[in-house]
């Protein structure tokens, strides 16, 4: 082991982690926002939202994540529409996350009991007001640990975005060991910089279940 390259290169990988961190967060954020949204209209009345909302996740589930990169960022410019490598990642990224974790929200919502939204009607609150102060506050504890899971998932598969020449952790670590050949060595320190980065979300999701607990800081 050559720890003297690891030392050398170390700062351009973590700048690199830095882009990754970017990247995953921003589809992150993308990708829940846009899941939450979507899940609301799978759960209404209107059937051909369902169906639009279940063609959509059919599509992005059904096809690899590399595929639909290379369609954003090479088949969209042939109509027209181009983006930055680094937008085409997040985008692409956003909306694959948002397929998974539709289910996610959807299941969660679902485990709350239908009477209380019938109760909440009852008095008066609109429907709107009933999902935001009933249901999903109840639905959050359901769904962390597989939307971490997910999200934890999004973040590892931020390294496909390398074959787009987003310089992030990936692209950099595969630039470096081409030119030094020290492959164990740039891998081996990549793989501990991932490794850091989805232990966070780990950590996150061991805190937040203890802060949801019931009977801990106020949760029902």
């Amino acid at each position: 082991m050559d720890w003297a390259i690891v030392w050398n290169y170390l700062p351009y990988l973590l700048q690199a982690s830095g882009t990754t961190i970017a990247v995953s967060g921003l589809s992150l954020i993308g990708g829940s926002i846009l899941g939450l949204a979507l899940t609301m209209l799978r759960l209404s009345k209107a059937r051909p939202l369902r169906i639009i909302v279940g063609i959509y996740v059919w599509l992005i589930r059904g096809t690899p994540l590399l595929l639909q990169i290379f369609v954003v960022y090479y088949w969209l410019p042939g109509i027209g529409i181009r983006m930055p490598a680094f937008t085409a990642g997040v985008l692409v990224l956003a909306l694959n996350s948002a397929a998974y974790y539709i289910d996610i929200f959807r299941s969660a919502i679902l485990t709350v009991p239908r009477g209380q939204r019938e109760a909440a009607l009852a008095v008066g609150m609109t429907p709107g007001l009933v999902m935001r102060r009933i249901v999903l506050p109840q639905a959050l504890r359901p769904a962390l640990p597989p939307y971490i899971g997910q999200s934890i998932n999004l973040l590892k598969n931020s390294s496909l975005v390398s074959v787009i020449s987003v310089q992030e952790l990936m692209f950099t670590s595969q630039s470096i060991y081409s030119s030094t050949y020290k492959v164990a060595e740039i891998l081996g320190t990549a793989g501990v910089l991932y490794l850091s980065m989805t232990s966070v979300l780990q950590l996150l999701q061991i805190w937040l279940e203890r802060r949801l607990a019931p009977g801990v800081g106020g949760s029902p």
